[in-house]
């Protein structure tokens, strides 16, 4: 009878020998080598408990993700060595999102989102003194444990990296720079505009 190992993300059989899914590239390494009545005995198993196996990657951040990732969609990791686990009820990691300015001075983390970030709204304490940032700013959004950011300014804008973000929301990660009301010119940032370092992670 016919020996194969049987990918736990797409359900391809793969040969024997193989250490990744020929099909979506999974990590076959720790998946034990099967013929196609002991499958059938499996998925009867299954079939009696209705136990539904999600299978993840867990990166040294803490952020689990899904088992075709070969980067962490945290930190950027490499995660392809990491062999995937079944994943436990109730232990999905949140992220935690803070923004910390530039000058060291001041740290926010965001406790809830959608929030505006501004002179006269969140972060206030702070960004008072800063000109070049409107009272309403931009606009700060969590999806799936994901950070965006959506300029709502009309005056002054929203820099990511040094380059205007495109309207709509835009996509934050852990490092990332963020610019209000200003950029950076002849390597210089000006002073009335708020610089902040985004971090992004479940043990920040």
């Amino acid at each position: 009878m016919e020996k194969y190992k049987v990918c736990p993300y797409c359900g391809k059989h793969n040969p024997p020998k193989m250490l990744e899914c020929i099909q979506c590239e999974t990590d076959l390494s720790n998946i034990r080598v099967i013929d196609e009545e002991i499958e059938k005995k499996s998925l009867e198993k299954n079939e009696q408990t209705k136990t539904a196996v999600k299978m993840v990657r867990i990166c040294d951040c803490g952020t689990h993700n899904p088992v075709n990732t070969r980067k962490c969609n945290n930190c950027g990791e490499d995660i392809s060595d990491i062999i995937p686990i079944e994943e436990q009820e109730g232990e999905l990691v949140t992220n935690r999102f803070v923004f910390a300015s530039l000058d060291g001075a001041y740290a926010y983390e965001l406790a809830e989102a959608p929030a505006i970030i501004g002179r006269e709204a969140v972060m206030q304490e702070y960004l008072s003194t800063k000109p070049f940032v409107s009272r309403q700013h931009a606009e700060l959004i969590i999806e799936d444990n994901d950070l965006f950011i959506r300029n709502i300014s009309q005056t002054n804008y929203t820099y990511v990296n040094n380059v205007k973000i495109p309207e709509g929301k835009y996509e934050l990660h852990d490092g990332d720079e963020v610019g209000l009301g200003g950029n950076i010119h002849n390597g210089n940032r000006q002073a009335e505009a708020a610089y902040f370092q985004v971090r992004i992670g479940s043990c920040i």
